[in-house]
């Protein structure tokens, strides 16, 4: 009976193994780690899926996410993570794979910051504003023969212009008779000074040979508002 019962058994154990499913897989604990794209910055608190299915959790100070009890074999991962864009990639997880399997996540690129208040200005009016001779006008010929003079100079010399001292040293343009009411200067259309919390460029780190054209105005254009009333400087660069 003792033998009938072993063989009993033996037959039963073998019958299961015969009649396990062909696709049935290991299982294995498997880490992902998630690193901002390019760099080595871990993502932390991602918010991870598996097969669409799986919610995995959110990763930890590392980047780190364990996913328990995972078959091996092909899989796919979501992560959403603040600031960065919506991930989606494959892996493959298994006995000859090295943990944690590294993914990377591209950032989101925050829009660029406004340098400056656009403006009504173009250089296509460049010559019907000169036309008007409201201003003092450089043209490109005038600013070439400047031979790559500092702006300032060529203001202060040629325009008999105000060249006030900012705290650095910095030369700003100031209006006639207040050096400390410094000019509006619109660069490319662009109102760059009065702007937010900006300083007025330093004329001297700006260089003739630079420049297309330049409009110098002793009282602020019509055209320039809410850019005070200290006159107005107009580059074109090349």
């Amino acid at each position: 009976m003792r033998i009938t019962h072993a063989l009993h058994l033996a037959s039963v154990a073998v019958g299961m193994l015969l009649t396990r499913p062909l696709h049935a897989q290991d299982a294995r604990t498997v880490l992902l780690r998630f690193r901002k794209a390019g760099d080595t910055v871990a993502i932390r608190n991602a918010q991870i899926t598996i097969d669409h299915t799986i919610d995995a959790g959110v990763t930890d100070s590392l980047g780190i996410v364990r996913v328990p009890d995972l078959e091996d074999g092909g899989h796919i991962v979501e992560a959403v993570a603040r600031g960065y864009q919506a991930f989606f990639d494959k892996f493959t997880s298994g006995p000859g794979v090295a943990m944690p399997i590294d993914l990377e996540i591209l950032a989101v690129v925050a829009a660029p910051k406004p340098k400056g208040v656009t403006t009504a200005l173009t250089l296509a009016g460049f010559d019907a504003r000169r036309v008007k001779a409201q201003g003092k006008f450089f043209t490109l010929a005038q600013l070439k023969a400047a031979d790559g003079r500092p702006l300032a100079n060529l203001l202060k010399v040629n325009a008999a212009a105000l060249i006030g001292a900012g705290p650095n040293g910095e030369s700003f343009l100031a209006a006639r008779g207040n050096a400390t009411c410094y000019t509006a200067v619109v660069r490319d259309g662009l109102l760059v000074y009065p702007f937010e919390n900006a300083a007025p460029p330093d004329l001297d780190k700006i260089f003739t040979d630079d420049l297309t054209a330049v409009e110098l105005y002793a009282t602020t254009p019509a055209d320039l508002k809410n850019a005070g009333s200290c006159g107005a400087l107009v580059l074109w660069r090349r």
